[in-house]
């Protein structure tokens, strides 16, 4: 049997030395320095230690948890805004960036006040926000601007067709790729083909699919004896749906059962409470009573998020205390909704990543309670996924899948991302259809999924 000999270094940060746990750090022994860290954490200077470690792992529940438990001594105001933003607790991450008051901290404001429905003090945030914009996130900023006084009632509503809202929506993405300019008056060579790989790549497609995709386009440029840019940006466009084949789906509500049921899944900050409030919106305003059911008892901010939804949709709603059963909010939701004779009922659920399996176990326990009352429900399961992070959503997916099956994607924030490509990458992973995109702030920019417009306005 070998034994192996305790360093000094080992000893010392054992001991909750600081500059011991610290050098255990810098030689990459990252897991023991932090459960070092974790049981010192009473030591002043050694949580701010833990706190950043935390913060660089983007593990913001534990970070959060340091704030709740020591207070505010930790990190920049900056930093506690973004954890308080992350794990839900909103007015945490207003009052933080606030403090702050440079231009991105003004704009997440002004976006989580809009979020919540304080539209009024969002509009006022935004325009301060407006003043010391870069040039270059003026045009950003006033269309927030426009989105927030439309709602309000302040502007006459500009109607926009879907490919606008997709074009408008993918901007960011186009900003970064410029594919228009790729494919503009050049000769198809060799130069051309590997720009057009690292744009895909950058689009976040994956990097598989990106160079699959590029040799399967010299071969054919070879074959058809393809000699300009807008000749190879149709051919593109057309290869890319043959990719996205079977990508499209539709909201699957039947007309003959009532209540039909929608239960939504998602990790905090994916803009999963927000589509649930856009969709009682679109359905209430179809004539179609509507309940909300509040099963995210984790985080208070999510049912007051949910509660604000409500009002505004004019959909009722089941919730109880922070810290509730979530199986117990869902039975009464959906036995209210029969009772009441409600069209539909949309249930928000938990998405704590870091408890994968209480978290899986929870969901299988709402499906059951669900299927209780309504044998054949949910009519969908919808996991929603956030654009802005890209690829690394299809391993939040992957978690949920195997609590529950999923009938159908929602991708929120198309609008906030440079990885408008991930689309692909989503779809040709998972394997479910995308029913739903989000593709801006206001209510009418949660758009059905259409394979179609979504390369045209990507590729235009």
């Amino acid at each position: 049997m070998l034994f192996f000999k305790k360093s000094d270094i080992e000893k010392r940060a054992e001991k909750g030395d600081k500059s011991a746990i610290l050098e255990l750090l810098r030689k990459g022994k990252r897991e023991k320095a932090k459960k070092l860290l974790e049981k010192y954490e009473s030591d002043p200077d050694l949580r701010k230690v833990l706190f950043d470690l935390y913060l660089e792992e983007e593990n913001f529940m534990q970070a959060y948890r340091l704030l709740e438990r020591y207070g505010k001594e930790l990190g920049t105001a900056k930093e506690r805004g973004l954890v308080y933003e992350k794990v839900g607790n909103y007015a945490g991450a207003v009052e933080e960036y606030l403090k702050v008051g440079d231009f991105d901290s003004l704009l997440k404001v002004g976006n989580i006040l809009k979020a919540t429905g304080k539209r009024e003090k969002a509009l006022e945030v935004l325009e301060r926000a407006l003043k010391i914009a870069p040039p270059s996130k003026r045009e950003e900023v006033e269309e927030k601007i426009y989105a927030v006084k439309r709602e309000l009632g302040l502007v006459e509503e500009k109607k926009e067709n879907l490919l606008e809202k997709l074009k408008r929506g993918l901007r960011k993405t186009k900003e970064s790729v410029e594919f228009g300019i790729v494919f503009r008056g050049r000769k198809v060579d060799e130069e051309l083909f590997e720009e057009l790989e690292e744009l895909l790549v950058k689009a976040d497609i994956g990097v598989k699919t990106a160079v699959a995709l590029v040799e399967d386009l010299r071969r054919i440029a070879l074959r058809k004896n393809i000699k300009t840019s807008e000749e190879l940006k149709e051919v593109t466009k057309e290869k890319v749906k043959e990719l996205l084949k079977g990508c499209e789906g539709t909201l699957n509500i039947p007309e003959d059962k009532k209540p039909a049921v929608i239960l939504f899944l998602g990790v905090n900050g994916s803009g999963k409470t927000t589509t649930i409030g856009k969709l009682a919106y679109k359905f209430t305003s179809e004539g179609k009573k509507v309940m909300l059911v509040a099963a995210d008892t984790f985080r208070a901010a999510a049912i007051e998020q949910l509660e604000v939804w409500a009002k505004r949709s004019g959909a009722d709603i089941t919730k109880k205390h922070e810290g509730a059963d979530p199986a117990a909010v869902v039975y009464e939701g959906v036995e209210r909704a029969i009772k009441e004779g409600h069209d539909i009922t949309l249930i928000d659920t938990a998405g704590r990543l870091h408890t994968k399996e209480p978290l899986i176990n929870e969901l299988r326990k709402v499906k059951k309670v669900i299927q209780k009352l309504l044998p054949e429900e949910p009519t969908e399961t919808l996991l929603v996924l956030d654009a802005t992070i890209g690829q690394n959503s299809i391993q939040q997916a992957k978690v949920f899948k195997e609590a529950v099956d999923i009938s159908g994607i929602v991708v929120t924030k198309l609008d906030g991302s440079a990885k408008g490509g991930a689309v692909i990458a989503i779809c040709r992973e998972l394997k479910i259809p995308i029913k739903l995109i989000g593709v801006g702030e206001s209510i009418e920019d949660l758009q059905q999924f259409s394979t179609e417009e979504y390369v045209e306005a990507l590729f235009d």
